[in-house]
């Protein structure tokens, strides 16, 4: 985007969003997702883990994490968690969502640059 561009609002509907392709989370089997909006340093969409799976544990140096579960179960930082959870994970805290003991569970995620 041009530096003096004026940004613009993204408006997705229910359908656009059925609509949107599924892509891996690198070589990780069982987790899929669909990015609603990204730019260079941030990201939003919704992860879906499959019964028996997880996303590994990770840690991003810069971004923090935010995540709302939506549906089903998973164990995030130590904590069995359900419907109309969410979680903030600092940037350098080693995290995972874990569904490999759950029905499997969908998140919507924020992650963004730290402030400052």
């Amino acid at each position: 985007m041009s530096p003096n561009a004026t940004p613009r609002p993204q408006i997705l509907s229910a359908d656009v969003i059925a609509g949107l392709p599924v892509s891996p989370i690198g070589t990780v089997e069982g987790v899929e997702r669909k990015v609603l909006w990204r730019d260079d340093t941030a990201e939003t969409g919704v992860l879906v883990v499959l019964p028996g799976h997880h996303l590994g544990a990770h840690t991003h140096r810069f971004n923090h994490h935010h995540l709302w579960v939506l549906d089903g179960r998973a164990t995030i930082l130590g904590n069995d968690l359900g419907p109309g959870s969410f979680v903030h994970v600092p940037s350098g805290i080693e995290h995972d969502i874990d569904a490999r003991q759950t029905e499997g569970c969908a998140v919507f995620y924020v992650y963004a640059p730290t402030a400052g």
